[in-house]
């Protein structure tokens, strides 16, 4: 078995999706006493993340893509029989001894919704990444069906499926959970235009008596959503909240919405269904993928099917609620963190 290392500069970004992805794996296999190093660039690491049990090496400077792809490369020099992860992207094409991970191919499904700089970087460099890597892990089967549609020449057999989870540790239903005056409709993303905001605010215009609560931040990468911007008090942009502060607003949510065009897993709904919130999820190959029958699905580019389906369901009786709730803990527990982090291990033994 290969020595297993681990690209470390997810611990120097905020935790979002990819992050969390990357951290969780290494928490994982840390809980299972599996032996393996995270090599960290120098520059302080976010708070955010618990690195007690960590095993990390703080190494080179700088904590950019120069890192990525011109510092780290000097650590493996003179190391043999080893094995880096990257869990968060490309990881160092320079590296042959690697695996990579690509989450989703968003950028190459429609370019207009990153930044040109963004776009550019990631179609000149994902292909060559993915021809310098030993294998590819990504998070769903539709994501390594569009693997093989937009890189051909990529074999199959070396694209490895490594679910996302949710931490039960972190999401779980609430023993007493504090009931809002007004019911609310949570979402949970960044915010880019892929995730559809635009559309879901649109249609909550006219849904009386029920709140939208929209969690995430907008980040550089993504191009400006000029037309996703609160109408009235029934829309309430809440920007980045804490774990703790999101397990709340999940347990006491009315629903949780999720109206993305393009995913590359949707953990979100996962994290909801988690905590007892019923999902209504767009429907798209992915999301059929991930939510099974545990959610009520819609037309995410139909406004008004978009917002009839929330209407529906905000008038049913407790049975339809009941009944999503009870499939959505069943379906959450198809993915764990353990499972993804043994395939980790069985690609460091082949």
């Amino acid at each position: 078995m290969s020595r297993i290392y681990i690209n470390g500069r997810f611990l120097t970004r905020p935790m979002t999706g990819v992050e969390r992805y990357a951290y969780m794996i290494c928490k994982t296999l840390a809980d299972m006493g599996r032996e393996f190093t995270i090599i960290c660039p120098k520059a302080p690491l976010m708070s955010c993340y618990d690195i007690s049990n960590l095993p990390i090496v703080r190494y080179g400077c700088g904590q950019s893509h120069l890192w990525e792809q011109c510092v780290l490369p000097f650590f493996f020099i003179r190391k043999k029989d080893y094995l880096l992860f990257s869990f968060t992207g490309l990881g160092s094409i320079l590296i042959r001894n690697k695996v990579m991970t690509i989450h989703d191919l968003s950028f190459l499904e429609n370019p207009k919704w990153f930044s040109k700089g963004y776009y550019w970087w990631y179609r000149i460099a994902t292909p060559w990444a993915v021809r310098t890597s030993k294998h590819i892990i990504t998070v769903s089967q539709f994501s390594k069906r569009e693997i093989l549609r937009f890189y051909p020449f990529v074999n199959e057999q070396n694209v490895c499926v490594a679910y996302n989870a949710a931490d039960e540790n972190t999401f779980h239903t609430l023993p007493q959970s504090h009931i809002p005056t007004k019911p609310f409709a949570l979402t949970v993303s960044s915010l880019d235009p892929r995730k559809n905001f635009a559309n879901l605010i649109e249609a909550f215009k006219e849904i009386k008596d029920c709140s939208l609560y929209i969690v995430g931040s907008h980040y550089r990468v993504f191009t400006q959503e000029s037309s996703m911007t609160a109408t009235d008090d029934t829309i309430r942009f809440l920007g980045r909240v804490s774990d703790e502060e999101l397990v709340h607003l999940y347990n006491q949510a009315t629903c949780f919405v999720f109206p993305s065009i393009y995913e590359g897993f949707g953990l979100p709904t996962i994290e909801a269904m988690k905590c007892g919130c019923p999902v209504l999820s767009s429907d798209i190959p992915v999301l059929r993928e991930v939510c099974d029958d545990a959610a009520i699905f819609f037309n995410p580019y139909h406004v008004e099917e978009m917002r009839d389906t929330i209407r529906q369901f905000l008038k049913a009786d407790s049975t339809l609620r009941s009944s999503l709730i009870s499939k959505g803990f069943v379906n959450a527990k198809r993915f764990s963190w353990e499972e993804t982090a043994k395939t980790i291990i069985q690609l460091a033994q082949q």
